[in-house]
């Protein structure tokens, strides 16, 4: 009598599991055309900063504006400030297209990258590979959130190479001055909260269109309760009383003028008060201790531009945790919800 013997089938080999570079190669292949769109809008800004940049670095050096910081003006500067007008005004207005870029990260890399997925069923295919759904995700996660720091890093210090020549003279910090939502580690961390906003969004929601149009809400909401309520409150500020607040251009969260007969004066007063001083004949002098000479009494809030740092670091690395948590959550949910 012959015994048959059957052998046990082998499990499979660790080494024939998907490397890291065949997942690189599989998360490019899936996602190229939102990343070359992405790339091609930076590229195309960037572009655009070159060709303003050097003209305006140009114009900088050619008025000798580097001697017209507020503090140690010449005879000659008003001129000066009024022929490059026309540069600030082109400032302004690239400062508000490029304030969106970090969104597009969200909309239109984070959101679809699971919604697509459990929208079109491919889920159930790509979650029971041998490389399981946790390394899956946590590997396509970490290449376009690399990607995403490093063309957003890329394109912020092309920014802060613009922008350079109206640190000393506009600075970087303060009400109305939107060179801060676009300069430095900011905008990358907005670029990458948006990435993680996106993919929580898809993994919660499941749709590719609603997934997106969360994505925007949520990172409209917080930029706006940021810029609106937080942002004041994450250092506190300096206080001045009948002086001029020192440094130059500081960001003045509150102020009051007294007026000799102790009411205080509206905005339209200031205005009015401020005018009439710069306004009346004598020698060079320094308005503010003009008008407390005059009985005028000033009190300010403020914070410097030393302090722009500082406001960076803290609003970035608060980005970059929830950044983290929304990345965490997402992963547990498609784990928690199965194929």
């Amino acid at each position: 009598m012959t015994t048959a013997v059957t052998r046990p089938t082998a499990a499979p080999s660790r080494s024939s599991r998907p490397t890291l570079r065949a997942l690189a190669w599989v998360t490019w292949r899936q996602h190229r055309t939102a990343l070359v769109g992405l790339i091609g809008v930076l590229v195309l800004c960037a572009l655009l900063l070159l060709q303003n940049g050097l003209a305006m670095h140009a114009d900088f050096r050619r008025l000798g504006l580097a001697d017209c910081v507020p503090g140690r003006q010449n005879q000659a500067c008003p001129v000066s400030i009024d022929a490059f007008h026309h540069d600030l005004d082109l400032v302004t207005r690239l400062t508000a297209v490029l304030f969106p870029l970090p969104l597009l990260f969200g909309m239109f890399l984070g959101a679809p990258l699971i919604a697509r997925e459990y929208e079109s069923g491919t889920h159930r295919f790509a979650f029971t590979q041998g490389v399981g759904r946790t390394r899956w995700l946590v590997t396509k996660i970490t290449l376009l959130a690399m990607l995403t720091v490093v063309s957003a890093g890329t394109f912020a210090a092309i920014v802060m190479w613009w922008y350079g020549p109206l640190v000393a003279s506009h600075g970087r910090l303060g009400e109305g001055n939107l060179t801060y939502e676009v300069y430095g580690v900011v905008f990358v961390s907005r670029a990458l909260f948006a990435l993680a906003l996106g993919i929580f969004a898809g993994a919660l929601i499941r749709r590719v269109v609603p997934a997106i149009a969360a994505t925007l809400a949520g990172w409209v909401a917080v930029f706006a309760v940021t810029f609106l309520s937080l942002r004041p409150r994450f250092l506190t500020p300096r206080t001045v009383v009948d002086a001029m607040a020192p440094g130059i251009n500081p960001w003045v969260i509150a102020e009051k003028w007294t007026a000799p007969d102790g009411h205080v004066l509206t905005t339209t007063e200031k205005i009015s008060m401020l005018q009439n001083a710069t306004s009346t004949p004598g020698p060079t002098r320094d308005t503010y201790a003009y008008l407390a000479h005059q009985g005028y009494s000033y009190k300010a809030s403020y914070f410097p531009q030393s302090r722009f740092w500082t406001f960076q670091t803290i609003e970035a690395s608060s980005l970059a945790i929830l950044s983290f948590l929304l990345i965490i959550a997402a992963v547990w949910l498609v784990r928690r919800r199965g194929t």
